[in-house]
This record gives C-alpha cells, structure tokens and sequence, in this order.
C-alpha cells in the first residue's frame, strides 16, 4: 500500500510554484502612464495573394530562362575567343 501519510502529502503540494503576485507580474522599472492616449488602430489592406505553387512555378521558369541566357552568353563569349585566336 501507499504511505498517504499527511507529511507526505504536504510535500508535494509545496513543492509546486505558488502564482505570481500582482507586484511580481510588473516589471521593475517600468512606469504606468496615467495620461497616456489610446492607440488608434491601423488596419492594412492585404492584396490578393497569389497561389505559392503558381508563384514558385514562376519563380523556377524565370531561373530557367536566366540559365539559358547566362549559357547562351557564355558560348557566344568562347566563341569570339577563339575566333580571336587565329
């Protein structure tokens, strides 16, 4: 059997974190302004957001066609390297 005795049940009670106090929930060194105005609330309009597959599909394409060109430039540069050459 288990030993409920009460000191053992006081134990474990105590052990537990009492909740904070009115005065432990501040932080020190802050001050409450008394005359302070309230906030107005700004609200943002959101444009439609596109769909992300559609964006990274787009995203992916755009890449692709930059491959193509830097590989185009790339042998259009060899080849007037080589036609320096001779």
């Amino acid at each position: 059997m288990k030993n409920s005795s009460p000191s053992s049940l006081n134990n474990s009670s105590s052990s537990k974190a009492s909740p904070p106090t009115k005065d432990e929930e501040k932080p020190k060194g802050s001050a409450v302004r008394t005359d302070a105005k309230p906030k107005k609330l700004v609200i943002l309009k959101r444009e439609p957001s596109i769909d992300i597959n559609q964006s990274a599909e787009e995203f992916i394409n755009k890449f692709k066609q930059q491959l193509l060109i830097q590989r185009l430039e790339s042998i259009e540069n060899y080849e007037q390297m080589l036609a320096r050459g001779t």
